[in-house]
């Protein structure tokens, strides 16, 4: 074979992008470049260094590409162009001065122009500029009507996917998801070519199933992903948070973990604007877990966020401050629109807070807005959230009834997937039947203590546990196997049962003090212990041949 043509390398390269295979698109596209740096060779060089993680070089190739079209008189790829620097500008230095200065220069350059497909893509890109439901939905349906004009199936399915997204985020859940289903059944059927707008449906379809805690469809959807090559390259910066915020509806605990710390490393090195986000889902995994201390640490510094408020106000429940509680989740319903599917959880909190304080005629209050808000809304969580807080206030007046609302939240969450929920039920069950059929008491307790136990939810697993001791019942199992321990925590486990200070652990392995109480902290949290004796205890019972260390 002779020496390739810089077209034949240019097609190469434009291949490569296409499978997603980054690191052959930049050499093809460095290899055209010795020929002479063309627009289209720039543009796709900096379209291969964006995805491969390299966004300085990207940014730069990408404004000589566009200088050349420019230049060219090709105003409508230079526009292509400015849409991408804006978005890179915005998302990976968080520089909204320089972002906002490409979006307008894409905008001028397509001024006069004859309608396109482009004119379409620009109106698509102002979505992420307004956080306005019903704008992001004019703006998709524009979009889409330019779409189908001109025959762009990767923009019609991309602003599908945003109609729908705005759409669950407005409150018309089951259309919203109807659009997403379309524009990802479109995707799993090839018809969506672009790289990135593949990654941005998955986007949306993530978002907007975190969103409205439907994380079987997340899950049905998801099991197509592992064919998405671009899935560990394009996505993880934004669709992972949102991926790591369903594996913790669905107790997957362990693997959110694994994303969101994923997630949180790509931010250092890009995506500034949106580093915030990966720390307030690991935060409220940390609250679930019973490790509230790391939780607020995580929040240091992004206490604005209104998630952030959110999970502040369930520490300051936790912990009995609730005047707190009750002032925090009041701040987050002033900002969180009637609409927002996270509206109905925040009354459910704040319902929860008043019974806390004592103040039933609040909560019935309270309850009486949610109740309203769920009989209107086509989210399932919503119903099963005013649905225990009925039960709660129920049980509070000392109404039969809160049984049987019990009873049916447990069904929604369980049929819905959100395991934590579901046991948090059995718990308030528990109780309501405790005086007059306290066999089944002990039945949701147990059943409730197991899934706290597996999870690693400890301050719900100590209020499980002790319930059951209220019922008269052995509370803590410590299953064999329990927790999957590493083989150094298996170690550091051993060292408890001795006795060792986390000072004497870090000698005995060498390794430090802080990696020793890290150890340690992972071993109460992955065994639902609640302090050092009680980890020594299971030791002796279920190691009865320690390693030796050292």
């Amino acid at each position: 074979m002779g020496v390739a043509t810089a077209d034949e390398l240019l097609r190469l390269g434009s291949e490569a992008l296409a499978a997603a295979e980054w690191e052959r698109a930049r050499a093809f596209f460095e290899q055209a470049a010795e020929f002479g740096e063309s627009a289209e060779v720039l543009d796709g060089l900096g379209e291969a260094l964006q995805f491969g993680g390299e966004h300085a070089r990207a940014i730069e190739a990408k404004e000589r590409a566009f200088a050349e079209y420019e230049r060219r008189g090709l105003r409508a790829e230079a526009a292509e162009l400015a849409r991408w620097l804006a978005f890179l500008y915005a998302s990976v230095h968080g520089n909204e001065a320089a972002a906002n200065g490409w979006m307008a220069r894409a905008e001028s350059l397509l001024e006069g122009v004859e309608e396109c497909a482009a004119h379409g893509w620009l109106i698509l890109d102002r979505a992420p500029w307004t956080s306005d439901a019903s704008e992001r939905e004019q703006l998709a349906a524009a979009a889409i009507a330019i779409a189908r004009r001109y025959g762009d199936r990767d923009l019609e399915f991309d602003a599908m996917a945003l109609l729908g997204e705005a759409y669950v985020a407005s409150g018309r859940v089951a259309e919203g998801m109807t659009l997403l289903d379309q524009a990802m059944a479109a995707v799993a059927a090839g018809e969506v070519a672009g790289v990135g707008p593949v990654g941005e449906i998955y986007c949306r379809l993530l978002n907007a199933c975190e969103r409205a805690m439907d994380v079987r469809r997340a899950e049905q959807w998801l099991e197509a992903a592992t064919g998405f090559q671009a899935w560990s390259d394009f996505v993880p910066p934004t669709c992972r948070t949102h991926y790591g915020g369903i594996l913790i509806a669905l107790g997957r605990w362990e693997e959110a973990e694994r994303e969101l710390l994923a997630a949180a490393r790509r931010f250092e090195a890009g995506y500034r604007a949106e580093q915030p986000f990966p720390l307030l889902r690991l935060a409220e995994l940390r609250i679930r877990q019973g490790r509230l201390e790391e939780a607020e640490r995580l929040l240091e510094g992004i206490d604005w966020h209104t998630r952030a408020k959110r999970s502040l106000a369930t520490i300051a429940l936790a912990r009995g401050d609730l005047a707190l509680a009750d002032d925090l989740v009041r701040l987050c319903l002033e900002s969180t629109p009637p609409s927002d599917p996270d509206r109905p959880p925040l009354l459910g909190l704040l319902v929860e807070v008043q019974l806390a304080r004592g103040d039933l005629a609040a909560a019935e209050a309270t309850l009486d807005l949610l109740a309203e808000l769920a009989a209107h809304s086509e989210n399932d969580r919503a119903r099963a959230v005013a649905t225990l807080a009925q039960g709660r206030v129920g049980a509070a007046r000392g109404d039969e009834q809160a049984r049987a609302n019990f009873q049916a939240a447990l069904e929604v969450f369980s049929t819905l997937g959100l395991t934590l929920e579901a046991s948090q039920v059995r718990v308030a069950l528990a109780r309501v039947l405790a005086s007059h059929a306290p066999a089944a008491a002990v039945v949701e307790a147990r059943f409730a203590l197991e899934t706290f136990e597996r999870l690693g939810a400890a301050r719900d697993a100590d209020a499980a546990a002790a319930l059951l001791r209220e019922l008269g019942a052995p509370a803590r199992t410590f299953p064999k196997g329990y927790g999957a321990l590493t083989r150094r925590e298996s170690e550091v486990l051993s060292l408890l049962a001795e006795g060792c200070s986390n000072a004497e652990i870090a000698e005995r392995l060498y390794i430090s003090r802080r990696t020793a109480e890290h150890h340690v902290a992972r071993i109460l949290s992955k065994l639902g212990l609640r302090n050092r004796a009680e980890a020594a205890a299971y030791a002796l019972r279920e190691l009865p041949q320690r390693p030796v260390a050292g």
